[in-house]
């Protein structure tokens, strides 16, 4: 099979599956971690989610199995876990509100330049690979930040590494939100609307 053609218009697929399984976790992380004494729990649940993420896309590139609809519910499942995980952070202090507030006004542009690319030229922004990138080193802080609400002895230790994580991760993730705009910029000087 040819491994170039373009998405096809399949919902039913085994990464579509993985997604939407990672999808439904997500409530139950934000439930686990919602009282101190399960963090543990959720902080594991939260890295199992995260690495989901890898899993749906390695699949659908090698069983051919990319679709439109994977493509549109893939990063949509990524922000949900990341604000999901901002909502914990939130609720059990583990982050300074700064950076929360920093890491939501980032998904507020994103969401707002996609869909605006998407209802004004009818167009899709696919993911850069570098915005993975930085998801991905999210998606390794955060579950440290939630390790070290748990005030276990390693706490500080969690708290660090998951800094250590994070803070790359937004950096790289700020790049992508200036690679959509920028190809908004275009498509508005270019007058393909």
């Amino acid at each position: 099979m040819d491994q170039t053609r373009e998405p096809q218009d399949r919902i039913l697929t085994l990464p579509n599956l993985v997604t939407l399984i990672r999808l439904l976790l997500i409530p139950i992380f934000v439930y686990l971690s919602w009282s101190r004494s399960r963090l543990i729990i959720g902080g594991l649940l939260l890295g199992l989610i995260g690495a989901t993420d890898w899993i749906d896309g390695y699949l659908a590139r090698r069983l051919n199995q990319t679709s439109t609809v994977g493509k549109v519910i893939d990063p949509s499942a990524d922000r949900l876990l990341l604000i999901a995980a901002g909502i914990v952070s939130f609720h059990d202090n583990l982050i300074p509100t700064w950076l929360l507030l920093v890491i939501f006004a980032r998904e507020i542009a994103v969401s707002s330049v996609v869909g605006t690319v998407a209802v004004k030229f009818k167009r899709r922004l696919d993911v850069v690979y570098y915005g993975k990138a930085g998801t991905l080193l999210m998606m390794c802080g955060f579950p440290f930040f939630v390790f070290a609400g748990a005030d276990t002895t390693l706490s500080p230790v969690f708290r660090v590494t998951g800094y250590v994580f994070l803070l790359p991760g937004l950096a790289i993730l700020f790049l992508a939100l200036a690679s959509y705009s920028k190809k908004l910029v275009s498509l508005s000087s270019s007058g393909q609307g």
